[in-house]
Formats: structure tokens, sequence, C-alpha cells
């Protein structure tokens, strides 16, 4: 996962950014919260909105590494509005994963 964070391409939405890079072996998820968003209850509510946005979301493309870093207002957003940006973001990545440069990074 760590190679992600290194070479991973970016997608940015209000409530996280959603760091994804092709890999092999199927999707992989995993869910990250900085501690600058709170103490741990609260980094633990956004980090469990995130996994339950991700389930309940269009499915993303397989194949990928996917790496969500949750920002503060992911815990106090509406759920909808919450499961809506994760849609954006299967969208966006899907459009990009099939594209010749999509192992370069969009920073």
């Amino acid at each position: 996962m760590q190679s992600v964070f290194e070479r991973g391409n970016r997608v940015e939405s209000r409530g996280f950014v959603l760091l994804w890079r092709p890999g092999t072996g199927g999707r992989k998820a995993g869910f990250a919260v900085s501690r600058r968003v709170g103490g741990a209850v609260q980094r633990n509510r956004v980090r469990r909105r995130l996994r339950e946005a991700y389930r309940r979301s269009t499915p993303f493309p397989p194949d990928l590494l996917l790496v969500f870093v949750g920002r503060t207002a992911a815990g106090s957003a509406p759920f909808p509005d919450l499961i809506a940006e994760m849609e954006r973001a299967a969208a966006r990545v899907g459009s990009r994963a099939g594209s010749p440069g999509a192992l370069a990074p969009s920073r």
C-alpha cells in the first residue's frame, strides 16, 4: 500500500482524498485518517463512515489498489452525500483506469 502513497493517482473530494493505482490480484481498499481530524473517536467515526460508503457505492473497477484518506468533513457530512462523493470518485477512477497514462501520477 505504501506504493499507492508514493506513486498513486489522486482524486480529491470534500470528505476524502482517494489515492489509487493499478494492481494485480483483485481490488484492495485501505482507509487512513490523520490525527489532524481529531481524537481517536472522531477518527474512527470517519473511518467507519468511509468504509460503509465504499461498501454501498457503485463498485470501483477491478485490479486496483485504493487508499481513502479521510478528511474532517466526512465525519459530519450527510451520509447520502458521502456515498455520492464516493460514486463520483469511482466514475473518475473508472474513466482514467483504462487510459494508457494510468500508471503516471496525476500530481
